[in-house]
Order: structure tokens, then C-alpha cells, then sequence
């Protein structure tokens, strides 16, 4: 069940008063908009039945439409009650992106699931949502999605389960097919024009977003479309550059904040085109930014490092590419420089999933300090403090916690978690109303913010600060190395020292002896020297594109309590 939200009027003045916009429209009403004005334009492409030129699916924005508003006829033909959760579990496609434009027109919810969840989060955040329509793949990488929901029906049986069939695949008799749901035949009963009757609030809770990683039963932020694309979405799509006229390549699952606002939110206000990558590899992303002419890649910060980095990587097939826009964690210092040595610059975007993207840089005349070191410069509709331990505003040059307020809604059916997430269980709190991230940064005289750190990631040796992305940023630019993550690790004497987890480029063992004259030699402090190396494949990575540190720092207390 649905828990009370945190949601006041006076959010919505305060937006306002900090610079906000706000708009009458819901993402349906912007879909139509599109439709109207470039129809035979093409919008939507994915590669859910191949990444073969022949096997892409695409869609112009009249097409859309047209496959959105049968789908919205036969949810009403369903007798889907308004204000229902519609829950997808789908890999990159287009359908996912039409269930955002389906449920806003309806007054529905939706949560998008991510295809890496395993059963018992997936049961676990079924059974807290109830949706009335599940609408998934039957299996994914040896998931058993349909085996699951099955499973959870028996406790909701009531909830319709759509199947997306992928190539070859018959749909069992005890579900739908999704294909029914397109069906234009539909038409020949409604009008389109009859969809003017319906209305859509967009203060209404629209969007469910999980917020935890793939264990545990993840937390789910409610969103609307004022406070999670008015004012956040329409801001950093501005700010970033995006147009008509580009075609972005969604590196990363379309499930999720960043998914959503890089791969619906920002095509959809711009009237661009988008390419849903639905399997990754680096080569792929090489040949489809080639042959689609992308303009922009977008999302995840640690699959396009991936790409940057590895041999596949060939400037001349980015003849096209204009841009790299990415969010949910930091991109190294070294690739940025290497995409802006081919004439592409970085737009990032920082936040966290329960108020969303906080602030970006000011591209034109950035500096080139700016661009590799610094989150940006909040957003108009945002206010982002640095905070010292007794809750004073710090000024530029001061380094404290990160808070971000906006208008917010809380978690679903969590009111504790809500009211703690966001300080509002004491009146007389300066900070009511605030997300504390657990970041720790510091704004400069231009006001720009740079995040130097996690509060729980800092690592104490021997009476020593140290915030590991500083030692992360200098060691990327080993040209051993691909990818590094800094955590410490115990030590009886110290406390703590550091290890170095590092995916190596081909062929490359980075040694602690290698990385040590590294640091030597530009001068830093030797107190921030990693003493111990692990050599791994991959990071873990939760779904929002961070390196998850906990499991690394669980990794080397096992080898040390081993003695390995």
C-alpha cells in the first residue's frame, strides 16, 4: 500500500521562487506535440531483435503516437483502474519508453525494473507495489521473469502480465501479448480525439523509481512530472546542449533515473532521436555510432569508459559525435580528456534518485578545470548547501556535506525512511525538507561545486584524511590501468590503509610499486599511497552505473582475514 506523501503546496512556490519552470503538460502531451509538428521524423530505434541494420526496429514520432494511443485504448478496453502501478521488466526497447507516455495520459504509475534484479527483489518490490499490469520479457539472461510474476500473482490475482515476445517466442495462453495491446484495430471503435477527455495532473505521482542497487529489496522514490521533468529534465536537456537534430545512443538500462531521463525525458523535450542499445558491447557501440550518425552518447559513466578504453575504440568512426552526456557517477579525469582531444565535451549531471539531478556544468567558456573536476552549478528550481557538522551554509573554499532540496514526494510505502531521507521529523530543523547525500564537497568562487569525496568512503590512515576519488583521478591516467577504484582497508597500526582495485588494460599488471612512482612523481603526498593492488575483470556495478565499494571492501577483508 501506497504511504502518505511528504508533498506540500508551498514546494511548488519555493520552486518557483529558486528559479524553477513549470508547465501544464505531461509526457503524452509532448509525444502528440511531436507527432504534430515532425511526424515522419524518426524517433524511437532499438535492437531488441538484433543489432543488425535489418533487425532494428524503428519508429517515426506520427508512428508512436499512433502505437501509444492504441495502447491507452486497450488499457481503458482493460478497465485498468486510474491511478494503478504498471511495473515493466524489460531490457532496452521502445515499448519501455511507451509505457512512460501510456501511464502519464492515464494517470498510472510507473515503475521500471531493472532486467539484473534477481527473484526475491523482484517478488519483494512486486508485493510492495501491487500493479494492476506487469509487462515483461518471459526470460532475460537466464532470468525466469514470467516463471516470477506468475508466482506473484497467486498473492495478486488481479494483476494482468503483459509478455513482450522476443524472436520465435509463442506467448502462453495465462498471459497477454503485448503486440495485442498495439493492435490498430482498436481504432476503428475510439477516436483518437476522444483521448481529450482525459486529463493528467502533473503534480500526480507518475514515475516509480528504485532506488537500490541488486540486492535487497529496493527502495522505490515517487516522482511527478513536475518535479522529475519540469524542472530537472527540461533544465539539464537546456543546459546540455541537446536538439532537434541529434540522435543519442543510450549506453546503459533504460530502467531508472538516468535511463529515463537520457533515453525518454530529453529526446522527448527535444524532439531528438534516440537508439536503445539493448546489449552492450563496447564494439557494437563503435559500429552503431557509425552507421546510425549518433551525436550524442548517453548515461552511464562506467560502460562509456569501457568504450573509451578499449581497443575497439576508433576515433574516425565518431565522425558524427558531438557530445558525451552522463550521469549517476563521476567519470575519470583521463577519459574526459581523451573525448575532448576528438572534439567531444563532457556534460555531467549530479543528483541522487529521490530529488534528481541537482546541477550540471555551463558549457560555453568553460573552463578547462571545470570540465574535468566539477559536478556544475545547481539548477533553477534547486538549492544545494555544503553544510558543516553543525548544519552553518559553508562558503566557497570550505569543504562540508552536500544537501539538495526539491519539490519531493518521499519513498512508497515508507514513511519512516521518507521523513528520515528528507529531515522532516523536527520542525525546528534548518534543513527540514533536505536530502542529505552523504557526499562531501566544496564550491569554488565561480560556484561551481566539486564532489571530493563519500563520507563513508573516506578513508582514515594514521590520523589522515584521505577522500579516494582525489588518489582514483590521478591513478586513471596510469596507462596500466582501465578502471580503479580506491577503498580502504583494515589495518591494526593505522586503521586503515588503501587498496587499489584495478581492471588493467590488456595484457598490463599494474604493481603497487608501479603505481607509487606514479604518484611520486606528481608530487602527492605519500600518506595517499595505495599499498596493496587487486587485479579484477570488471567492477561491480550497481544499476545506476557506480562501482558499488562495500563488495570491494568486503572482497579484502575476506583475502586478509585469509591471510591471501
Amino acid at each position: 500500500m501506497n504511504s502518505p506523501s511528504l508533498f506540500r503546496f508551498e514546494q511548488v512556490i519555493r520552486s518557483r521562487a529558486l528559479g524553477g519552470r513549470h508547465f501544464d503538460w505531461v509526457q503524452w502531451d509532448l509525444l502528440a506535440r511531436n507527432a504534430r509538428l515532425y511526424g515522419k521524423r524518426e524517433a524511437f530505434v532499438d535492437s531488441f531483435y538484433g543489432i543488425a541494420p535489418d533487425q532494428r526496429r524503428r519508429r517515426t514520432w506520427a508512428e508512436a503516437l499512433r502505437d501509444v494511443n492504441a495502447m491507452i485504448f486497450h488499457f481503458l478496453e482493460a478497465a485498468v483502474p486510474q491511478g494503478s502501478v504498471v511495473v515493466s521488466h524489460l531490457p532496452n526497447c521502445i515499448e519501455s519508453a511507451y509505457l512512460d507516455f501510456v501511464t502519464s495520459k492515464l494517470s498510472m504509475m510507473h515503475a521500471g525494473l531493472n532486467v539484473d534484479l534477481g527473484k526475491s527483489e523482484t517478488l519483494g518490490v512486486v508485493q510492495k507495489l501491487n500493479p494492476a499490469v506487469a509487462v515483461i520479457v518471459s526470460e532475460w539472461r537466464g532470468r525466469e521473469f514470467l516463471k516470477w510474476y506468475r508466482e506473484a500473482r497467486q498473492s495478486n490475482p488481479q494483476m494482468r502480465i503483459l509478455v513482450l515476445p522476443q524472436p520465435g517466442e509463442g506467448i502462453p495462453d495465462d498471459v497477454e501479448n503485448v503486440f495485442a495491446y498495439l493492435d490498430s484495430a482498436i481504432f476503428s471503435k475510439y477516436r483518437e480525439s476522444d483521448l481529450d477527455y482525459l486529463r493528467t495532473d502533473p503534480l500526480s505521482v507518475h514515475e516509480l523509481l528504485p532506488t537500490a542497487g541488486t540486492t535487497g529489496i529496493p527502495k522505490v522514490s515517487k516522482r511527478t512530472t513536475v518535479d522529475w521533468f519540469h524542472v530537472h529534465s527540461v533544465a539539464i536537456a537546456e543546459r546540455a546542449g541537446h536538439n532537434l537534430y541529434d540522435s543519442r545512443l543510450l549506453i546503459g538500462p533504460l530502467s531508472g533515473g538516468s535511463g529515463r531521463l537520457w533515453g525518454v525525458h530529453t529526446p522527448l523535450y527535444t524532439a531528438g532521436r534516440s537508439f536503445y542499445l539493448t546489449d552492450f558491447d563496447e564494439p557494437t557501440v563503435m559500429q552503431v555510432s557509425r552507421e546510425e550518425g549518433i551525436t550524442i552518447w548517453v548515461w552511464n559513466p562506467a560502460l562509456i569508459t569501457r568504450v573509451v578504453t578499449h581497443e575497439a575504440f576508433e576515433p574516425d568512426s565518431l565522425q558524427t559525435l558531438r557530445l558525451v552526456s552522463y550521469s549517476g557517477a563521476p567519470m575519470s579525469a583521463e577519459v574526459i580528456e581523451k573525448l575532448l582531444s576528438h572534439g567531444v565535451p563532457c556534460f555531467n549531471v549530479y543528483g541522487t534518485s529521490e530529488v534528481g539531478g541537482c546541477m550540471g556544468p555551463i558549457l560555453p567558456g568553460i573552463s578547462r578545470e571545470h570540465l574535468l573536476g566539477a559536478a556544475g552549478v545547481p539548477f533553477e528550481g534547486f538549492d544545494v548547501p555544503v553544510v558543516d557538522a553543525q548544519g552553518k551554509r559553508l562558503g566557497p573554499g570550505e569543504v562540508g556535506e552536500i544537501l539538495i532540496w526539491n519539490i519531493h514526494h518521499g519513498y512508497w510505502d515508507a514513511p519512516e525512511e521518507s521523513r528520515a531521507t528528507y529531515h522532516e521529523y523536527d520542525d525546528g530543523d534548518p534543513w527540514a525538507g533536505y536530502q542529505h547525500t552523504g557526499d562531501l564537497g566544496v564550491y569554488d568562487e565561480d560556484g561551481y561545486l566539486r564532489v571530493v569525496g563519500r563520507k563513508k568512503d573516506m578513508i582514515l590512515r594514521g590520523g589522515q584524511n584521505i577522500f579516494p576519488k582525489e588518489v582514483e583521478d590521478y591513478l586513471a591516467g596510469h596507462p596500466m590501468v582501465r578502471d580503479i577504484a580506491i577503498v580502504g582497508m583494515p589495518d591494526p597500526v593505522l586503521g586503515e590503509r588503501l587498496c587499489a582495485f584495478v581492471v588493467a588494460q590488456t595484457g598490463q599488471s599494474p604493481t603497487v610499486a608501479d603505481f607509487q612512482e606514479f604518484l611520486n612523481a606528481r608530487a602527492v603526498a605519500k600518506y595517499k599511497w595505495p599499498e596493496r593492488v587487486e587485479l579484477v575483470d570488471a567492477m561491480p556495478l550497481g544499476p545506476g552505473g557506480k562501482v558499488q565499494k562495500m563488495k570491494l571492501r568486503e572482497m579484502i577483508q575476506e583475502k586478509l582475514v585469509q591471510g591471501s
